[in-house]
């Protein structure tokens, strides 16, 4: 019984915690405020999966905020480029809104595969390669944009991220979810991850590919961020050049308390959904109590630390901290 919450203890801590703020606040289990919830969480949970697939392998990427940003960006400016104003409204053809999304999703991606050859080839640390990236991809999407958000997107775009119903996004979140997690767990590819990320020389000497799994989950890290930021920019049907701010940080946040090791090897999907989600709830509740939004970042970050400060406890009295 201990092994099994221990081993589940982000979907236990997420289910202690819907209890408790459904007893506190009863505006807090209502559908609407449930759903509305599922719809914001999304675009954070689908990056945090991607973040995950990155700690695994004991690396971090910091430029996830600024990518989803420039891949809303690239998508609105394509499906603007797109449409034509008649009479003075934008007339969209049927392509526009898939065209779009794959743009936004193939700069994310290039963006990740660039930082998977920065850090992996290059022999750059994660760390500093993904910063370099966060200030690039902000800065081009503040250029591309002028600087101003991009409106007048076609209705239908709407539909993507929640802003007219909240069953797609939970969907495609749910699914991302349940690929990764089945990859991780069944496949060639998710076990050299976690080899990858245990031990990356016993992973070279084994003959696995360390920098190729490294690649390949930057690049899948950039997709789903750029996914994530054309979400975003679904909800509203406005892509904004500042969108996403701070999200790397929720990402990583998200990714710890899920359950991931910042020193890589352990996590999992399911366990940053359930981190995304705790947070979430966590902010809902501040929102409902009337409370400071200060207050969320204060429970989210003492549950950071704590998390942190338990797994290389845990770590340390298994005799496997790594200096």
């Amino acid at each position: 019984m201990t092994r099994f919450l221990a081993k589940h203890s982000p979907l236990v801590i997420l289910a202690a915690l819907c209890i408790v703020l459904a007893v506190e606040s009863p505006d807090f289990r209502k559908p609407g405020n449930l759903k509305q919830v599922a719809a914001r969480t999304s675009p954070v949970a689908i990056i945090a999966v991607g973040q995950t697939l990155v700690i695994l392998t004991a690396g971090i990427d910091l430029s996830v905020g600024s990518v989803a940003a420039l891949g809303g960006i690239a998508a609105a400016l394509t499906m603007r480029g797109l449409g034509e104003e008649v009479a003075g409204a934008m007339v969209y053809p049927r392509c526009a809104v898939p065209v779009g999304v794959l743009v936004g999703l193939a700069i994310g991606a290039l963006c990740g595969f660039l930082n998977g050859v920065l850090s992996s080839r290059g022999r750059i640390p994660p760390f500093i390669a993904t910063l370099g990236m966060m200030m690039a991809a902000r800065g081009a999407a503040l250029l591309l944009s002028g600087g101003m958000p991009i409106s007048r997107l076609p209705t239908s775009f709407g539909y993507l991220g929640g802003g007219q119903g909240w069953h797609i996004p939970v969907s495609i979140t749910l699914a991302i979810v349940v690929v990764v997690a089945v990859t991780l767990g069944f496949t060639r590819y998710g076990r050299a991850v976690y080899a990858t990320g245990g031990n990356a020389v016993g992973a070279r000497l084994s003959g696995i590919p360390v920098d190729r799994v490294r690649v390949v989950a930057f690049s899948m890290c950039g997709l789903l961020s750029g996914l994530a930021g054309v979400m975003l920019a679904s909800y509203t049907t406005i892509a904004a050049p500042t969108a996403a701010e701070g999200m790397e940080l929720n990402a990583i946040a998200a990714c710890v308390i899920g359950g991931a090791s910042l020193m890589g090897g352990e996590g999992g999907a399911v366990g940053s959904l359930a981190g995304a989600l705790i947070m979430n709830f966590l902010n809902n509740f501040c929102t409902l109590k009337n409370w400071d939004d200060h207050w969320q970042k204060v429970f989210v970050g003492a549950l950071v630390v704590a998390l942190v400060f338990y797994d290389n406890l845990r770590k340390r009295r298994a005799g496997l901290t790594r200096e």
